[in-house]
């Protein structure tokens, strides 16, 4: 069963200036809180808003699971390439990178099921574990491709990874240093962790902690 929380309406072309473009925006925040899975959707025929982009940007901050819904797609199917959407939406959207998109046709139907099929993965991604051996023998072949650089004269270690959470899966790495481990290690990791695991297209949240020798 879906429970489908739709939004209020706002005005897509034009930044959040009235009461009523305030509050709709906040009923909006409120839904993506409450959401297991968002559907954010365009129209084909145009362009990202600034609105778009701050509903994407609270999507990320939240870590909610995603689709990326181009609606309408019928009207442009013959004009334009889908490849040629999907780079500009992972140009405008760089912090929802591992978000899957769909293109469908609100109005016939086309490819709502498949959506809906994706939406159901997704959920189920996002409540997914992984045993900490296999995420531990992840990490060690990580890091024997690529160790972390040199910080003030030594290399940062790391000793262990587990999985501490799910909704969004989150993963907690032991190591020597946090502050050792630069924001491009961090995302090579994370880059990893997507690639090889079974969760890649849902929100990871990674955090490296010094580990307590007691």
């Amino acid at each position: 069963m879906f429970i489908a929380i739709d939004t209020p309406g706002l005005r897509k072309r034009k930044s959040v200036r009235t009461n009523v473009d305030f509050y709709s925006l906040h009923r909006a925040q409120r839904s993506i809180r409450r959401a297991d899975v968002v559907l954010m959707f365009f129209d084909a025929k145009s362009r990202v808003s600034r609105v778009d982009k701050q509903l994407c940007q609270y999507i990320a901050e939240n870590h909610k699971p995603c689709v990326l819904v181009v609606n309408k797609w019928d009207l442009m199917a013959g004009h334009m390439p889908t490849e040629k959407w999907v780079l500009y939406l992972r140009d405008e959207f760089q912090s929802l990178w591992h978000t899957p998109i769909a293109f469908i046709t609100g109005q016939t139907g086309k490819n709502v099921k498949t959506l809906l099929n994706h939406c159901q993965m997704l959920y189920k991604q996002a409540k997914e574990r992984v045993t900490t051996g296999e995420l531990n023998r992840l990490v060690r072949r990580a890091v024997e491709r690529h160790p972390p650089p040199i910080y003030k004269n030594r290399r940062p270690k790391i000793f262990y990874a587990t999985q501490a959470g799910v909704e969004p899966p989150t993963i907690v790495i032991f190591c020597s240093n946090p502050k050792a481990f630069s924001p491009q290690y961090r995302r090579y990791l994370l880059g990893i962790l997507r690639d090889q695991l079974s969760f890649g297209e849902v929100p990871i949240k990674l955090y490296l902690q010094k580990r307590n020798n007691e």
